[in-house]
């Protein structure tokens, strides 16, 4: 031991202090861990100053680690002995200097665990936080916070006297020191909500609001008798829905959700509703909360405000900005993912048909999914064609999806329907997709239920005659193109192909990876490549395996590209009154 303490002082003098405690901390950390106490040691015994040490350290990771040796202060800050307007500037340093990293306030609870050790601590911090505003850096919540832990009622009573004060940025660090504090005396709890009440009335800036929301929630969650004077804060404040105000309460929602209960819920969702498409970061919290709401079965109130928020946002916001809630809607596909595609397709607008089809983005290759009959009963006649029609608009480009879709509207369409939804399944599905949707076709002929079979059986019927005319056409020698056209035709794919392949080496990942060295084909059935040591290299030689993929593409693209898009789009607008 005391050979380390003569290393440190030592490294102290020679320049290296930072260097050599990053060394000692991480092989401490494996054994007796001597190194917190022992620079307390030095440093209260005056043989080295720690506070006047880190109040020069800079962020910079040529020789050390920042975080790694300002978490070794952050160790010993709270039983140091230094004036504390030395410690408060020190603080403030090493946490700006950690800029916008996550780990940058680490320091403020042993700072604050600093400040309780002595009550002095606490009142001097509360002065210089008072008489040196400072617009960049927090002292006042601490010394609030801190005192508080000493002598509750005074120092929650100096923090209510501050709301009066004239200076904006001291009312907002009283409220959140507030709101921060856990009242042991739970008489506490009713004046200082009042008064933040009170205050956020007569000045409703965003700041202010933001702040306020924050704190009478924290303390509302310390008694169950105040939640009816947080509903009266959240109904005073419906008009001002500015951006702190909303990220607030999407943050209260995201990481207090077993807290909010069922009165505030529904209040904090209507204030999130007004999130602006830009504010990506309340997005991000509405949607791991709305994602959290969907698990514990509360579909129709996510729906209900989702559907309010796109409306509001104009439809500039979409289903897209909300990857957790789709993912747990995946995890219900027969349930709730099912309802919401039955109920946004019949919604009879073409945004949320888009937002339906979007449900599905991921599933390249489709999957096999049916409408929701609860939704379908309470509609008019007409509406399994309409909802065959829209399957068919919206998943045209996922044959397994639309084909399944629609085969789940069979059993209870009306007769008169069945014959229309019977042609739509021939032509464009079938006719575009003989591969999959045939393979589905022949699925459905085994079923049990005759109607199935049936639909499945005359379909099957119509495209074997539809094929067998297609190739009574192909005999017919002028609609087949000459050797010649054939081969130009040919010659100008390979050049489009060869200019294509071009591009996409410039592009490639793997050739950036790899310097742009490309391996060499040899023999036809080996390729070959070089590994660079230094000036030497390495020849490997490697069979080639196979790689492959395949997809299905629509046949009417190349048939009739321009009506099969004209057709799409038909079936998705038909009905859509916007």
């Amino acid at each position: 031991m005391d050979e380390l303490k003569e290393k440190l002082l030592k490294a102290n003098m020679d320049g290296n202090f930072f260097e050599l405690i990053q060394e000692v901390y991480y092989e401490d950390r494996r054994g007796e861990k001597l190194l917190p106490s022992l620079l307390v040691e030095l440093h209260n015994e005056g043989l080295l100053d720690l506070v006047e040490l880190f109040a020069s350290f800079k962020n910079k990771t040529e020789n050390y680690d920042f975080f790694s040796v300002r978490h070794i202060f952050e160790e010993v800050l709270p039983d140091i002995n230094a004036p504390v307007k030395d410690v408060a500037d020190c603080v403030k340093h090493l946490t700006l200097e950690a800029g916008q990293d996550m780990a940058a306030h680490m320091l403020l609870p042993p700072f604050k665990e600093f400040c309780k050790k002595d009550t002095d601590r606490a009142k001097e911090l509360f002065y210089i936080a008072l008489n040196n505003i400072d617009e960049d850096f927090d002292h006042l919540s601490t010394a609030i916070e801190a005192g508080a832990s000493n002598d509750e009622v005074q120092y929650v009573n100096q923090a209510i006297e501050l709301l009066a004060h004239e200076n904006e940025l001291i009312i907002q660090r009283s409220i959140f020191a507030l709101g921060r504090i856990n009242y042991q005396d739970k008489m506490l709890l009713k004046p200082v909500a009042i008064a933040i009440k009170k205050l956020s009335a007569s000045s409703p800036t965003d700041v202010i609001l933001a702040a306020s929301i924050r704190a009478l929630f924290k303390i509302i969650s310390q008694s169950d008798d105040l939640e009816s004077l947080f509903l009266d804060f959240l109904n005073t404040h419906s008009d001002h829905l500015d951006d702190r105000y909303i990220h607030a309460a999407s943050e209260l929602l995201f990481y207090d959700e077993k807290k909010v209960s069922g009165n505030v819920e529904p209040e904090l969702l209507n204030i999130c509703s007004h999130t602006k498409p830009e504010n990506q970061g309340t997005i991000n919290n509405i949607d791991y909360a709305l994602g959290r709401i969907l698990k514990r079965n509360s579909f129709d109130d996510c729906v209900v405000f989702l559907e309010k928020l796109f409306e509001l946002s104009r439809y500039k916001l979409s289903i897209k900005h909300f990857d957790s809630f789709v993912r747990e809607l995946h995890n219900h596909r027969d349930t709730h993912l099912s309802s919401l595609l039955t109920r946004w397709l019949l919604s009879k607008k073409v945004k949320l048909g888009k937002y339906a089809s979007d449900l599905l983005r991921d599933s390249d290759k489709g999957i096999s999914i049916g409408f929701d009959g609860s939704y379908v009963t309470k509609e008019n006649k007409g509406v399994h064609l309409f909802l065959a029609r829209k399957a068919c608009g919206w998943f045209f480009n996922q044959p397994k999806t639309a084909i399944s879709l629609i085969e789940s509207l069979i059993l209870d369409a009306p007769d008169d329907e069945l014959k229309d939804i019977q042609q739509l399944i021939f032509h464009p599905l079938c006719v575009s997709y003989p591969g999959s949707i045939r393979n589905h076709l022949e699925t459905m002929n085994e079923s049990k239920e005759e109607r199935l079979k049936q639909i499945a059986s005359d379909v099957l019927s119509e495209y074997e005659e539809y094929q067998a005319s297609v190739k009574v056409a192909l005999k017919i020698n002028e609609l087949s193109p000459s050797e010649q056209d054939r081969h130009t035709y040919w010659r100008h794919h390979n050049k489009l192909m060869s200019e294509s392949m071009k591009k996409a080496r410039r592009k490639s990942l793997f050739t950036s990876l790899f310097g742009g060295n490309e391996s060499v084909l040899l023999y036809g059935n080996k390729s070959i490549h070089y590994i660079h040591h230094g000036e030497k290299k390495t020849r490997q030689e490697v069979p080639l395996s196979e790689i492959s993929t395949s997809f299905e593409f629509a046949s009417m693209h190349n048939l009739d590209p321009h009506g099969l898009e004209n057709m799409i789009w038909q079936f998705r607008a038909e009905g859509c009154t916007s």
